[in-house]
């Protein structure tokens, strides 16, 4: 089986935590490695050149190839600025299967900028077509009440209809997903994403913490994720304020462990959330318990999950939250909003607790609960045996070769095509 997989704005090979990047590279890391462990099976990852000398493919692995072609100028964009250059991406992307003679069982695409580029080449190439979304536009503009780029609601839609299956990481995406474009059930593939037990694991002690000059009896909060509005991360400035009003035992010892948003000394001094952040921190006069580090090496952060106390996820939108799922596998208790998967991934009480998206006031509950109850929450052991019992990485990826394999040989469903007229018909 050989798989052309699409990841047009990011490259699951360049590093985590900055603007476009993180959990959705971390899957495709996850996934395409154990791919190759199947008889036969190759793959191919098509992501944009972001840079002049790294044009054309690399292999990552003997069945692995990273293929990096030319959409819109060789250096980082926002991808909210990507849009424009998909054509030009997606003509190379053809032209790159002719010259190379490719011939792909399978098609898998990637947000929803990748999923345009998969729908050009199933339509010129007649490739079935998978895609995974990872978030959508209409969630996302529930959450904020702001609207995404003015294209995406559309593409969506049309990538929802013209896809032979769909990927969700939830059965509350899967729902959404059925409600809003009227797609069958059957076209939609609920799959979890896992998390890997040999990279995320406890380590008993919290040595990294000194380089920090925090006393041992701080509480530390913990936070991972891109920066970005839909992220909440003011709510958790806004509970800490309400702690400190409260004038609670809690607020003295907390401490606020800030990784993501890119490279420290770049990236994050020009992102505007984090400046909206810093300004909320300076009104509350907070300064003193926030720390920002940047992204991270992968590799470091199970010292930082393990140091930490708690790791908040305040998310307004969360399609799963792959952070969760690797803070419990190194055996530390989790404060999440309720959204989506995570609901249900936090079991209250035992391995952490959850709150109101988008609440201070409920997140500053969360926080106290934690706090006073540490003893009664399960230990860290089994916090770790729950969640890789849950989920796993070979699970995940079994489930998504049986999604390819059934659709090569049309057990499943039919396949749609993209007719000249517009329509989307049944074969």
């Amino acid at each position: 089986m050989k798989i052309c997989m699409i990841s047009f704005h990011s490259c699951p090979y360049s590093s985590l935590g900055g603007n476009g990047s993180g959990g959705m590279s971390v899957y495709l890391r996850e996934l395409t490695a154990r791919l190759v462990d199947f008889p036969d099976v190759s793959v191919d990852l098509f992501t944009r050149a972001q840079n002049p000398i790294c044009v054309e493919a690399k292999d990552v692995s003997p069945q692995i190839r990273v293929v990096q072609l030319k959409g819109g100028p060789e250096h980082p964009i926002d991808r909210k600025d990507l849009y424009e250059f998909i054509p030009e991406f997606s003509a190379n992307l053809k032209d790159y299967i002719y010259r190379k003679k490719g011939e792909y069982d399978v098609v898998h695409s990637h947000y929803w900028l990748s999923g345009l580029a998969g729908r050009y080449i199933k339509n010129k190439l007649g490739m079935p077509l998978v895609h995974t979304y990872h978030t959508l536009g209409f969630m996302k503009r529930r959450a904020l009440g702001q609207k995404e780029h003015k294209c995406r609601a559309n593409s969506e839609r049309q990538i929802a209809h013209m896809s032979d299956s769909i990927i969700s990481p939830s059965t509350e995406e899967k729902e959404s997903l059925v409600e809003e474009y009227g797609i069958s059930p059957s076209k939609v593939k609920v799959v979890y994403p896992g998390v890997n037990p040999r990279l995320f694991y406890p380590i008993e002690n919290r040595t990294i913490l000194k380089k920090m000059d925090y006393r041992q009896d701080d509480f530390v909060l913990l936070y991972v994720g891109r920066i970005e509005k839909v992220k909440g991360l003011t709510n958790v400035i806004e509970a800490l304020h309400i702690l400190n009003e409260k004038n609670l035992p809690l607020f003295e010892k907390v401490k606020l462990i800030v990784i993501g948003g890119g490279k420290k000394d770049e990236e994050l001094a020009e992102n505007k959330e984090v400046s909206r952040i810093k300004r909320a921190m300076e009104q509350h006069d907070l300064k003193d318990k926030v720390v920002f580090l940047g992204s991270i090496d992968q590799a470091l952060l199970r010292k930082y999950y393990s140091a930490a106390d708690a790791l908040v996820v305040p998310s307004l939108y969360e399609s799963f939250g792959l952070v969760t799922v690797e803070a419990l596998a190194c055996g530390t208790p989790v404060i999440v909003s309720q959204i989506g998967k995570m609901k249900s991934i936090v079991k209250e009480g035992k391995n952490g607790f959850s709150f109101r998206p988008d609440d201070p006031v409920s997140l500053c509950q969360s926080l106290e609960n934690v706090f006073m109850h540490r003893s009664r929450l399960w230990s860290r052991t089994s916090i770790r045996e729950d969640v890789i019992q849950r989920f796993s990485w070979d699970n995940t990826t079994e489930d998504t070769y049986q999604i390819f394999e059934g659709l090569i040989d049309g057990r499943f469903w039919p396949k749609t095509i993209f007719q000249p007229g517009g329509s989307l018909q049944p074969v």
